[in-house]
């Protein structure tokens, strides 16, 4: 904990790759954690799985990459640096625009989350 979901665009395994190192740096940086126990996972969006303001499909002036950031419960601030890090990153290895990276941040509590069957607050 924590782990990303990305929803991107026909991405390359190499775009995928930049990403990886970019994003986990970045969390890492922001959360002060190590990069071992941060994963992500990688779901793509192709035109017939995307809409964005009444527009289906490609036709969709605003194509957003989508990011599901699942950890412990952070402040605020740390919560803003991760999410300006973390957009910078998606801009650098996507070659997107700053408004086509969309973060939301779902905290948990540790006794919500389990590893192996333990809770992560034992």
């Amino acid at each position: 904990m924590p782990f990303l979901e990305i929803f991107d665009f026909d991405a390359t395994p190499e775009v995928r790759k930049t990403a990886t190192k970019l994003m986990t740096k970045s969390l890492c940086d922001a959360y002060s954690i190590a990069p071992e126990i941060v994963s992500a996972y990688f779901f793509t969006i192709n035109e017939a799985s995307y809409s964005h303001a009444g527009e289906f499909g490609y036709d969709a002036e605003i194509k957003r990459i989508f990011v599901k950031v699942h950890a412990f419960r952070r402040s605020v601030a740390l919560r803003r640096t991760a999410a300006g890090s973390l957009t910078d990153a998606f801009v650098e290895a996507y070659g997107v625009p700053a408004k086509s990276v969309v973060i939301y941040f779902f905290d948990r509590e540790p006794d919500e989350v389990s590893h192996a069957g333990e809770l992560a607050d034992t």
